[in-house]
């Protein structure tokens, strides 16, 4: 029964409950690289829209048009939630009738319709809300090369992580849409994901190499005695019988897809604990940290094992 621990969540406080919640799936990835061709010229003669405008344009149709909160039945985050409902005295009471509600529906739920579970649970927080939701983050921008020159070519690139449930393909025919009614208007060709990196007068969308489908959920019955079960037994040895293990997923990625033909069994998991500190701080910005007592609280049953 190979097992495999990557960097993931951790123990925490939730709902009144000392929880601890391992990874068990993670979000799909894709990133869109989007290139705007436009000819150029000098700025004292403008058209309407430069490159830059008309690809300002686009961002903010792509912005505008976030994907849908939606609770799919292999999110593992439902069986946080209903972890949550059973075990934490101060679970929402309003929460906690809706997930009651969802153990009695389909498990194919109306697309057309408004996920209620999800929504009202997204109201924790955006960091709640991106573990049942595609994300859309415009993070890299160029264009132009001088104040008195039309810029010829602009481009940027979009990042998502892909809900549970849900697709890279649903990205991209979702971005092509939007960018098909910029093109128009502004008398474009497009081309999208065609494998055309480069063509006059048009807009060309290509998916970053490293795209890639959620991941494998793994299991997460105790019984018979299962990798889960083990990992679960094992935090609760260590911090107590009260505290709660349940299945979890965040909304990054790791490195797990290397090792996804290896083992059904992957956590993302981070056991270290501290009262007065969890986690890391400020994630990939200024002071990005990890609590010193927290990372080294594992070893204090046995120094001789660390």
């Amino acid at each position: 029964m190979a097992t495999i621990v990557d960097e993931g969540a951790g123990i925490a406080m939730q709902w009144g409950t000392l929880m601890a919640t391992p990874g068990v799936a993670e979000k799909g990835y894709t990133d869109v690289h989007i290139t705007v061709r436009m000819p150029g010229g000098h700025s004292s003669i403008p058209p309407p829209h430069t490159g830059i405008g008309v690809a300002s344009e686009l961002i903010t149709h792509i912005e505008a048009n976030p994907y849908p909160t939606r609770l799919h039945s292999e999110n593992p985050f439902l069986g946080k939630l209903q972890c949550g409902a059973a075990h934490s005295p101060e679970f929402p009471k309003k929460l906690k009738k809706l997930v009651e509600r969802q153990a009695h529906q389909s498990v194919h739920q109306c697309k057309a319709r408004k996920d209620k579970l999800a929504l009202e649970a997204a109201k924790a927080g955006r960091d709640i809300q991106y573990l049942m939701q595609t994300s859309i983050a415009v993070d890299l921008i160029e264009g132009g090369v001088k104040v008195n020159a039309l810029p010829e070519r602009v481009s940027f690139t979009v990042n998502h992580r892909v809900n549970v449930g849900e697709h890279p393909d649903d990205v991209h025919m979702k971005i092509t849409h939007i960018a098909a009614s910029v093109a128009r208007k502004h008398n474009l060709t497009l081309h999208a994901f065609d494998g055309t990196k480069e063509a006059p007068a048009s807009i060309m969308l290509f998916p970053s190499n490293n795209t890639l489908e959620p991941a494998p959920v793994t299991p997460t019955t105790v019984d018979p005695i299962s990798a889960y079960g083990v990992l679960s037994g094992t935090t609760r040895a260590l911090y107590g019988e009260d505290l709660v293990v349940a299945p979890g997923i965040m909304t990054g990625n790791t490195d797990t897809r290397y090792t996804w033909d290896l083992s059904r069994n992957i956590f993302r998991f981070n056991p270290g604990y501290s009262s007065s500190e969890t986690g890391l701080g400020n994630i990939h910005t200024v002071n990005e940290r990890q609590s010193i007592v927290g990372k080294f609280s594992i070893c204090s049953i046995n120094m001789s094992q660390c």
